[in-house]
């Protein structure tokens, strides 16, 4: 397992991830960022929010944006008349 950051930049603020989350590969972690990113902007309705997330030797790893919501699209069924 390896340890990974996740750093939130919000326009001209930083917020450090100081403690950090063990994954076993690097897509867990940044499937866990882009969650972050996207309720972060949902909760936030920032849409400048970005994860950077590191490894635990400081490499940057990617940086998330948010990714736009999209409404839930409902399909209906026509019934049927037996």
């Amino acid at each position: 397992m390896r340890h990974y950051f996740f750093d939130l930049v919000m326009e001209d603020e930083r917020v450090v991830d100081e403690d950090g989350i063990d994954y076993f590969d690097e897509g867990s972690a940044l499937y866990y960022g882009q969650m972050v990113a996207d309720r972060l902007a949902r909760d936030d309705a920032a849409t400048a929010i970005k994860v950077h997330v590191l490894t635990d030797s400081g490499a940057l790893l990617a940086v998330l944006d948010a990714r736009p919501s999209r409404p839930i699209q409902r399909k209906t069924v026509p019934a049927r008349l037996y």
